[in-house]
């Protein structure tokens, strides 16, 4: 009896020691459960495989509603922007800056081939715009 009120204690002193600080560095950019900085980054790799795929006005046809549901995310990204510590605004917006250039020279890729730009060169300008609010 002795060993398993000694074994609950420790599992649990371990539980306490492992979960504090948990997030700590992060919790700043928690807001409605979703880590802001994550979702950044998803977006900007979701944004870059469904580029790597646009080769042809058939690829950009099927990139489009991926490309406006990638959009959707950055509107949800924004809108959650205010529910962010300073410290957490701050963070998104280096982490915007620096992703910056990447995405300008993804639209101005796209938005410079015949065809492909009439498809989806509104939806990659509308990406660069949202972006920037979050700089």
């Amino acid at each position: 009896m002795k060993i398993k009120i000694t074994l609950l204690l420790v599992v649990l002193l371990s539980l306490g020691l492992l979960t504090t600080g948990c997030g700590s560095k992060t919790s700043h950019l928690e807001t409605g459960g979703i880590n802001a900085t994550d979702l950044l980054n998803n977006l900007l790799d979701k944004t870059n495989r469904i580029l790597s795929d646009v080769v042809n006005v058939q690829t950009a046809e099927a990139a489009l509603p991926q490309l406006e549901a990638v959009n959707e995310g950055y509107d949800q990204l924004i809108d959650e922007m205010s529910d962010l510590s300073p410290a957490g605004r701050a963070e998104i917006s280096e982490q915007a800056a620096k992703a910056m250039p990447g995405l300008k020279g993804n639209a101005r890729r796209m938005n410079s081939k015949e065809g492909i730009e009439d498809i989806i060169g509104q939806e990659m300008n509308k990406m660069v715009t949202k972006l920037s609010k979050l700089l």
